[in-house]
């Protein structure tokens, strides 16, 4: 029978490994970068014209973590500040030439992870896990 602890171990190990292979990319590509940022730059790209306030609210922090973490992409060129030309008050933040070559590589590195993590599976134990995963995700309301 499987117990709670069992559960808590292999999903601290699959987060440790997983996160060890990101680090070791994110090294390879010479950035400093932290998941929070990478969470930023996927919001980013998924929105197109990204503000601030849009990222408080995707990523559930405070607007000072976020401005962190704007100010930490900005300066390694990651991303671009741009005038909004609907309000005159914000910015609109899009990803450089060189923080869209730096996700899309993340992506490879993550993709090649999740084909190596499902190895063996067949599409319905992978439709399975998936829907499983999610309602262990939604379990965990902030």
């Amino acid at each position: 029978m499987t117990t709670y602890r069992d559960i808590s171990h292999t999903l601290r190990e699959i987060r440790m490994k997983t996160r060890g292979k990101m680090v070791a990319e994110v090294t390879r590509q010479k950035v400093e970068f932290s998941p929070l940022e990478h969470k930023a730059m996927s919001d980013i790209r998924d929105s197109q014209g990204a503000s601030q306030q849009m990222l408080v609210e995707s990523m559930n922090r405070d607007k000072a973590q976020i401005a962190r973490i704007v100010a930490r992409l900005h300066k390694q060129d990651l991303i671009i500040k741009q005038a909004s030309t609907t309000d005159k008050r914000s910015v609109e933040l899009m990803l450089s030439d060189k923080g869209l070559k730096l996700l899309e590589r993340l992506d490879e590195v993550e993709m090649g992870m999740i084909n190596d993590m499902l190895t063996g599976f067949s599409d319905d134990e992978s439709e399975t896990l998936r829907a499983l995963l999610k309602r262990v995700n939604n379990n965990l309301a902030y």
